[in-house]
């Protein structure tokens, strides 16, 4: 799975989850600041992640992020630092991504103007 994130913007980074099978759903993160914990994105990069059934979400966690612990993907209004997506993005993940007990790859994508 990608994310390929758009043009940065001041408040926020906005993206665009490409699944395996091309179909594609927005997603939303917080704007780049740093790496710091609860108010910046991820840096980009190829990540592990697994189906996750104990964190505060429960849809899939990202792991191994440099200094960074608990980055989920799940639905949401706001983040602190996890990949926010819609149901239906989510939803669409699970047709592809779901045994709890393999790891997948993403790669997320910084915007290349």
């Amino acid at each position: 799975m990608i994310i390929q994130r758009s043009k940065p913007q001041l408040n926020k980074t906005v993206g665009i989850q490409i699944l395996p099978d091309g179909r594609e759903f927005p997603t939303l993160e917080p704007p780049w600041k740093d790496n710091k914990v609860s108010i910046s994105c991820i840096p980009a990069g190829f990540y592990r992640f697994v189906v996750d059934n104990t964190g505060r979400f429960q849809w899939f966690k990202i792991l191994y992020v440099p200094d960074r612990t608990h980055i989920e993907m799940h639905m949401g209004l706001f983040s602190e630092g996890c990949v926010l997506m819609l149901k239906q993005g989510l939803l669409a993940m699970q047709e592809f991504y779901n045994d709890p007990t393999e790891i997948y790859i993403v790669e997320i994508r910084d915007y290349v103007g």
